[in-house]
């Protein structure tokens, strides 16, 4: 257990250190991270996009919202559905952002329409409220029934207690 907690950090540093260690078009010391460098890395390494999404998302909850909306806005435009979400909750409450209810639910929408269960329940929760779009209970079950099929429980229980007609 004593050489994991020293093998560990290692690593993490091996992982994350610069493949190379020459100088960069004459520049001594250049950019090796930040938040640039992650927007950067979804067009030079899009097989790292979970992990560098993952990592844009984490400095967004650290509290830089502003900072990190250009990156969750690439990693959303990649393609990446928590970063969907990410720019939804970011509309809906004006983190980074002004506060715009249509934005959140585009945002929402995109990822549910890409199969994301977790997605289609906020849609569905966004079609039954008229938050950003117009109520439509309709298009609310429908959604719900999508991500009771993808797996989410909430959904389910949502549809369990629907009432029939």
């Amino acid at each position: 257990m004593r050489y994991l907690s020293i093998a560990a950090p290692l690593l993490c540093a091996a992982l994350l250190a610069p493949v190379s260690l020459r100088a960069q078009d004459g520049v001594l010391n250049p950019e090796e991270g930040g938040l640039s460098a992650l927007t950067a890395a979804l067009e030079t390494r899009p097989e790292w996009l979970g992990v560098t999404c993952w990592q844009v998302y984490e400095v967004q909850k650290g509290g830089m919202h502003a900072a990190a909306i250009a990156a969750m806005r690439a990693c959303a435009d990649a393609g990446n559905e928590p970063s969907m979400i990410l720019m939804s909750h970011a509309y809906e409450n004006g983190l980074g952002v002004a506060k715009n209810p249509a934005l959140a639910a585009h945002w929402v929408k995109r990822a549910a329409e890409r199969g994301y269960a977790t997605a289609q329940l906020h849609y569905a929760r966004a079609l039954l409220q008229g938050a950003g779009v117009p109520r439509d209970e309709g298009q609310a079950r429908f959604w719900l029934m999508q991500a009771a099929a993808g797996g989410d429980r909430d959904a389910r229980a949502w549809l369990a207690d629907w009432p029939q007609s």
